[in-house]
C-alpha cells in the first residue's frame, strides 16, 4: 500500500547544494527513496522528519568517510616513522633515496609492499604498526570526527523518535475525537439512518 501523501506535491527534500562536490546526487536521492520506502510517509510533517533522518544518516556516512581518509593520508608519514624506529634512519643518500621510493611504491607496488613486510617480519612485525601509527598520530582529529558521528547518531535516535511520536500522538488524537463522537446522541440517529 502506497503512502496517501504524494512527495511529488513539494520539494522539501535536502538540496543538492548540501551535498560536497564529491557526493553522487543519485546515491543521496537511493537513500532517500529507500527510507521512504521504508518508512512510508503519510504527510508533509513525516516527510520533514524523513528528510532531517537521511540527512543524519548521510552525514553519518560522510563523517565515516571522512574518518578512514584521515587515517589513510597519514600512511606515508607512518611509513616513514615506522621505518626509523625499527631500521634507524637512513645513513646515505642511496638509502635515504631508496627509503623514500619504499615509502612512495608500497601504495602503488606490490613488490614494495612485499619488501616492507619483510623488513618488518625481521622485527617480528607486520603491517599492523603502520596503521598504529597513522590512527595514533592522527588521534585528536578522530577523536573530533568521532564526536561528530555521535551527535549525528543522537539527533538521528531523535528524529526517529520524533516520527514515532508524532504518529502516536496522531493516534491518540484520532481515537479521542472518535471516542468524543461516539457520545454524541446525533451519532446513534445518523447510525440508525445507516443501518
Amino acid at each position: 500500500m502506497s503512502p496517501r501523501y504524494d512527495s511529488k506535491q513539494f520539494d522539501l527534500l535536502i538540496s543538492a547544494s548540501s551535498l560536497l562536490i564529491t557526493e553522487s546526487k543519485e546515491a543521496f536521492a537511493t537513500l532517500q527513496r529507500e527510507l521512504a520506502r521504508e518508512i512510508q510517509p503519510k504527510n508533509i510533517v513525516e516527510r520533514i522528519f524523513l528528510d532531517d533522518v537521511a540527512a543524519c544518516i548521510w552525514e553519518m556516512m560522510r563523517l565515516r568517510r571522512c574518518r578512514d581518509h584521515v587515517i589513510n593520508l597519514a600512511f606515508r608519514q607512518a611509513i616513514s616513522e615506522v621505518l626509523d624506529r625499527v631500521l634507524g634512519p637512513p645513513e646515505s643518500p642511496a638509502e635515504c633515496e631508496a627509503r623514500t621510493a619504499l615509502e612512495r611504491d608500497w601504495f602503488s607496488k606490490p613488490e614494495a609492499r612485499r619488501e616492507l613486510a619483510k623488513q618488518l617480519a625481521e622485527f617480528q612485525l607486520d603491517e599492523g604498526v603502520i596503521e598504529a601509527a597513522a590512527i595514533s598520530s592522527q588521534v585528536d582529529q578522530l577523536e573530533c570526527l568521532d564526536r561528530m558521528i555521535s551527535a549525528q547518531q543522537v539527533r538521528l535516535h531523535r528524529a526517529l523518535g520524533a516520527i514515532s511520536n508524532y504518529r502516536a500522538a496522531f493516534a491518540l488524537q484520532v481515537r479521542t475525537a472518535l471516542e468524543r463522537a461516539a457520545d454524541q446522541p446525533s451519532l446513534g440517529q445518523l447510525e440508525a439512518h445507516v443501518g
